[in-house]
C-alpha cells in the first residue's frame, strides 16, 4: 500500500515537472522577439490556385500567420488579423494567413468570414515553414513579422492580441527599406 502511494507521488511529480518544462518552453517562445538576418523563402498557391512566392511582399512589413481551419484559437483569431489589414495595410502591412489543411474547408472559413489578406495553402508543409521560423513546439496558431527588409522581428505562438500588433506593427512601418548598396563611381 505504501509503495503504491509512493508511486502514485512520484508519477505526480513527474507529470508535473514535465508539464513544467512544457510550460516554461511556450512561455519562452511567445516572449522572446527575434531579429534573423532573413526569413526563409516559400511559395504556395492561394484559394484560386495562383502561387505566391514569398518574394512578392518584398519591402512590406509582412505578418505571417499559420492556422487552420480546425483550429478553434486560430478561428478565434482571424478577426483580429482582418482588423490589422484594415487599420495598417495602406501603411504598408501585408497580413498573410498561411493555412495548414487544404482547399474547400478552408476556402468556406475565408468566405464565411470575409478574410480581406491572401490565404495560401501549404498543407502539412505549412508546419515544417513554421518550424524554420521558430515553431519548435509546431503549435497553432504561430504568428511571425517580417520588416520590410524580410527579417524576422517577432515571433508569437498563441492567438496574438490587437494591443500586441499595436506595439509591433507601427514601429515597423516607421522603419524605411534598406536600399541596395549602389555601385562606388570610379
Amino acid at each position: 500500500m505504501i509503495n503504491k502511494r509512493i508511486a502514485r507521488w512520484v508519477m505526480l511529480a513527474l507529470l508535473g515537472v514535465g508539464a513544467a518544462m512544457i510550460g516554461v518552453e511556450v512561455w519562452h517562445a511567445r516572449q522572446t522577439p527575434v531579429v534573423a538576418e532573413s526569413a526563409p523563402s516559400f511559395a504556395f498557391p492561394d484559394l484560386d490556385g495562383r502561387v505566391w512566392p514569398s518574394d512578392t511582399w518584398q519591402g512590406r512589413v509582412v505578418l505571417i500567420n499559420f492556422w487552420a481551419s480546425w483550429c478553434a484559437p486560430c478561428v478565434k483569431e482571424v478577426p483580429t488579423l482582418i482588423d490589422a489589414q484594415r487599420q495598417w495595410g495602406d501603411r504598408g502591412l501585408q497580413v498573410l494567413g498561411i493555412a495548414l489543411d487544404q482547399g474547400e474547408p478552408v476556402r468556406a472559413f475565408a468566405e464565411r468570414l470575409t478574410i480581406n489578406y491572401p490565404v495560401l495553402l501549404a498543407g502539412m508543409d505549412g508546419f515544417d515553414l513554421s518550424q524554420s521560423f521558430g515553431n519548435e513546439t509546431l503549435s497553432i496558431p504561430y504568428s511571425v513579422v517580417l520588416d520590410r527588409n524580410g527579417r524576422v522581428r517577432h515571433q508569437h505562438l498563441g492567438i496574438v492580441s490587437p494591443e500586441q500588433l499595436a506595439q509591433w506593427v507601427p514601429p515597423l512601418l516607421a522603419e524605411p527599406v534598406a536600399s541596395e548598396a549602389s555601385p562606388r563611381a570610379e
